[in-house]
């Protein structure tokens, strides 16, 4: 197993986090300073980082979290802005799955099980993500085509997006939209280049896990139906 792997595994870091310490200097294995992150391990190997052992976990923690408008999907911020880290527990050590741009809120995963995380932000994966936009107007059939075949946002991509239903309340319009590709801002940038209003985007649905009536701010452990769907979605791949 690669070392880096090994590492991320645990769920001290994620797999980028982990190449960059081994190359930090702050891993050992077997008393002897490694700074390859693809140094092949024995998993009896006794592995430290920052000259704590590094342990596989037979057991893992991963929970859904309301994400308020306002703070950011990052472990700490050069900016001293708000992160999402600062909403549960001290005593969990988890990692983010993916991320929310500081204005979107809704569903965001946190787990420390880095095989989970690696296989839900890969793109070839295709996991369904629901969201709920706010626009002003609907949109009309060719527009929802457009955004279904995929249209240009710029840097060389192309955002795509299914239109599932549209309803007015009073002067707005909520659009509910699935993704399955997960590029950085995608359906904000799909917007923008539409030249549509986006008053607000809220992501309700990963998969099967529903956000639901979880309050703001609010985390829970996932349901062993959730946890269930997560383990078949994986023995498929």
């Amino acid at each position: 197993m690669k070392l880096f792997k090994f590492i991320a595994d645990s769920g001290l870091l994620s797999r980028r986090r982990a190449q960059e310490e081994i190359k930090n200097a702050m891993v050992t294995v077997n008393d002897k300073l490694i700074l390859d992150p693809f140094h092949d391990i024995n998993i009896k190997d006794d592995v430290r980082y920052d000259q704590k052992k590094v342990k596989q976990r037979d057991r893992f923690t991963t929970i859904l979290l309301h994400k308020p408008k306002g703070y950011i999907s990052t472990k700490s911020d050069e900016k001293d802005r708000k992160t999402i880290f600062e909403l549960i527990p001290s005593k969990y050590y988890l990692n983010h799955v993916g991320r929310l741009d500081k204005d979107t809120t809704g569903a965001i995963l946190l787990t420390d099980d880095g095989q989970l995380s690696q296989f839900l932000m890969h793109p070839k994966n295709k996991i369904e993500k629901e969201y709920l936009a706010v626009s002003d107007k609907f949109l009309d059939k060719k527009t929802i085509d457009k955004i279904k075949r995929g249209i240009f946002i710029g840097s060389n991509q192309k955002g795509k997006a299914k239109i599932i239903s549209q309803e007015k309340i009073k002067n707005r319009v909520e659009i509910k939209m699935i993704l399955r590709q997960g590029k950085k801002n995608e359906i904000r940038r799909i917007f923008k280049f539409l030249d549509l209003k986006l008053f607000s985007l809220k992501r309700e649905r990963i998969g099967e896990i529903l956000l639901g009536d979880l309050p703001k701010g609010s985390w829970r452990e996932l349901s062993k139906k959730e946890i269930k769907f997560l383990q078949r979605i994986r023995s498929k791949s």
